[in-house]
């Protein structure tokens, strides 16, 4: 991670309510001579003092095999990004630089029964699917009956996690209301740090006036 601390996270309920909403991630496993990747939903399972990642693998591949061998696992969650421009800062001797959100994860695997597969699945579903008609419960008994023995439930026991949120706040104010005028002119996930960033300037620049008061001071 970053080894600047400014950017650091160490709230537990901001990086949980990050997971939730950024919950595709990179998992990475190395079973002693190959390292396996893949990309699936992680759901959180906070369980008393253990944070536990749940999800699902198809049995039959290599990172389904991998997991089974590797004695530890890492996971990382990705969020919104986008290049920051020199162009952008009052400082004439900046090159340019990335702001981005991130959450690393490392921990050992844990491997549940059928049962709990079962309620995975109907969690991970329901989660995500709008319409009322399409949740778990509706889907043939068969459907599920075939798909579930190809597929392996993993827990990801969490034995350490680190948050970054990189969003220009070691920058002095105008240079991040700058930044963030830029980001939201370029749109696209561009305009989704933006959007982070102005979410937290409250917090990184407690004394500071508005966006919209400051741009009618300078007038």
């Amino acid at each position: 991670m970053y080894a600047d601390s400014r950017f650091h996270v160490s709230d537990r309920a901001q990086i949980r309510e990050f997971i939730e909403r950024y919950p595709l991630a990179t998992l990475v496993a190395f079973d002693g001579a190959n390292v396996a990747a893949t990309h699936l939903p992680l759901l959180i399972h906070d369980w008393g003092d253990a944070l536990v990642l749940r999800g699902h693998v198809m049995r039959d591949s290599d990172h389904g095999r991998a997991l089974q061998r590797s004695p530890s696992i890492f996971a990382s969650f990705i969020g919104p990004d986008a290049p920051i421009l020199g162009s952008w800062q009052l400082t004439p001797s900046f090159g340019g630089t990335w702001n981005y959100m991130a959450v690393h994860v490392r921990g050992e695997i844990h491997f549940p029964g059928d049962d709990v597969l079962i309620e995975h699945l109907a969690l991970l579903k329901n989660t995500f699917e709008t319409s009322p008609a399409h949740r778990f419960d509706s889907l043939p008994a068969g459907y599920v009956a075939a798909l579930t023995p190809m597929i392996q439930c993993i827990d990801l026991r969490v034995s350490d996690i680190q948050c970054i949120f990189k969003l220009s706040q070691n920058r002095c104010l105008d240079e991040f209301d700058l930044t963030a005028q830029h980001l939201q002119r370029r749109g696209d996930k561009s305009a989704l740090v933006a959007a982070e960033m102005l979410t937290r300037r409250n917090h990184y620049y407690p004394n500071a006036a508005s966006p919209a008061a400051r741009r009618e001071d300078r007038q």
